[in-house]
């Protein structure tokens, strides 16, 4: 039996699908209908071997066999699109246009500057990069290799400043505890730190986001060790928190997620900066105020719709009591 060749648009079908967490806003963001993104998945996995995503009533998350594959997809389609513009400007089948490319950290930033960034400049190319690392994407900034960084950071944990670089905050906010909604904790409005100790943590693979650091040195100061007993991405430490194996940190902007409380913590220990970054002699430096002024507004959309919100406004009210 043939096996089947994997192609760019495969890889895109299951960046997609991980990206909206559903197949219908897969299919619409890829520009083609449910049923023909469906089908196109199932060949996929068949020829792969195994289901790389696992369908339930809140949407789509990915198996062990898809995050593996979702991992080198996002490592090879920006090599494969790099290659296909090259080879077309070689052989003159394509006339040059400004090109727009955005790197960003986890956040509410990354997907919501891509109608900014087309509004502001409607001929150029927008792309988008995801990756862990803020560090990285100001180095690619400072390399002419994207236009644009928007970096979520735990504030005080900043990287390093960088001379060549225009870095401009967007926003900073309390970040949040997110907690099983069965979890005892949950029926407080508000959670002091304290009152964790002994409480299995889940948070991001450590790049340079330094949140481990923020984290035991809050937790030191209150006189205890965190345990942090797990490092998964987005949807994996959502599942973890949803089924009571671990506590996280949210973000200002963290979606509503059934079976997931999030609270306050008292005094607020942990904060967020989110920011926007670019070189100082780039693109984007003449038009970085208006690019900041509707990354707020994006911001604060996000922000307004998120639990986290409404749970700081419930704190305040029964404080005012």
């Amino acid at each position: 039996m043939r096996r089947m060749e994997l192609e760019s648009r495969h890889l895109r079908v299951v960046c997609a699908v991980a990206e909206h967490n559903s197949l219908t806003r897969a299919a619409a963001a890829l520009g083609m209908s449910q049923p023909n993104l469906s089908r196109q998945l199932q060949r996929l996995e068949r020829a792969l071997g195994g289901a790389l995503f696992v369908r339930h009533e809140r949407g789509t998350s990915p198996t062990p066999l898809g995050s593996y594959v979702l991992a080198r997809a996002r490592a090879v389609l920006p090599a494969m699109d790099e290659l296909s513009l090259a080879a077309s400007r070689h052989c003159g089948a394509v006339v040059e246009t400004e090109r727009l490319r955005c790197g960003a950290t986890q956040g509410p930033l990354g997907t919501r500057l891509m109608p900014i960034l087309r509004e502001l400049n409607p001929a150029a190319e927008v792309t988008l990069l995801s990756e862990d690392s803020g560090a990285l994407l100001c180095d690619l900034v400072v390399g002419g290799f994207i236009e644009l960084a928007a970096l979520v950071e735990s504030a005080g944990y900043e990287a390093p400043a960088r001379p060549e670089l225009d870095r401009r905050v967007v926003a900073t906010a309390p970040m949040c505890l997110l907690l099983a909604e069965t979890h005892p904790l949950a029926a407080r409005f508000e959670v002091d730190l304290a009152e964790l100790t002994g409480e299995d943590w889940v948070i991001k693979p450590p790049a340079d986001n330094r949140i481990r650091e923020n984290l035991t040195m809050a937790c030191h100061e209150r006189g205890f060790e965190p345990v942090i007993r797990y490092e998964a991405g987005a949807s994996e430490a959502r599942e973890l928190i949803r089924d009571g194996y671990a506590i996280g940190l949210g973000l200002s902007t963290f979606r509503a997620t059934p079976g997931i409380a999030v609270r306050p913590i008292v005094g607020d220990p942990f904060w967020e900066k989110n920011e926007l970054v670019w070189h100082k002699t780039g693109p984007l430096a003449d038009i970085g105020d208006k690019l900041v002024g509707r990354a707020r507004v994006a911001y604060q959309e996000a922000a307004e719709q998120s639990p986290a919100r409404k749970a700081r406004r419930d704190r305040e009210q029964r404080q005012r009591v």
